[in-house]
């Protein structure tokens, strides 16, 4: 294994920010040795129950790591602040957010690119439907999260992450 893309579903979303399902547990080397500096897991914990103690094998490669459970019943607003502060504190950083298999973590990618980076949806959804094909179960679902998060959290992304 030598490069980034064998990672399942692996995606390079910008400079400094990439999404994939769950590595195997030798690929964080090529992760931790391409520059990578944070690991970011929404996966649960009984979703991890017979996976490696992936928190030790990065912790040891030097990576600095958050988890962030979440699953698409549980996504509320505190997950997404969470997980926008942590991209927000650490842009000058090289990140990969993982799920299972990219499809959560890619709701998140958008979710933080319409709220927090203030991308039009439209340019949103263009980047996640290269992924995942958009149907209108998919759009009732953003745009609840969305307005939710809009109307719990008025002001709090001016600059206060």
């Amino acid at each position: 294994m030598s490069k980034l893309e064998n990672i399942l579903n692996f995606k390079n979303n910008g400079e400094n920010l990439s999404t994939s399902g769950q590595p195997r547990e030798d690929e964080f080397k090529l992760i931790a040795d391409t520059g990578f500096e944070i690991i970011i897991n929404i996966r649960p914990e009984f979703e991890m129950i017979y996976v490696f103690d992936e928190r030790n094998i990065v912790s040891n490669l030097g990576l600095e790591y958050f988890q962030i459970p979440m699953t698409f019943d549980t996504l509320n607003c505190q997950i997404l602040t969470d997980f926008f502060e942590i991209l927000e504190q650490n842009k000058e950083k090289k990140v990969l957010v993982h799920c299972h298999r990219n499809i959560r973590v890619s709701a998140l990618i958008l979710f933080y690119r319409i709220i927090a980076q203030k991308w039009d949806k439209e340019t949103a959804l263009k980047e996640f439907s290269q992924f995942i094909e958009v149907s209108p179960m998919w759009i009732k679902y953003i745009d609840e999260h969305i307005s939710r998060f809009n109307s719990q959290n008025k002001g709090i992304l001016n600059n206060d992450i």
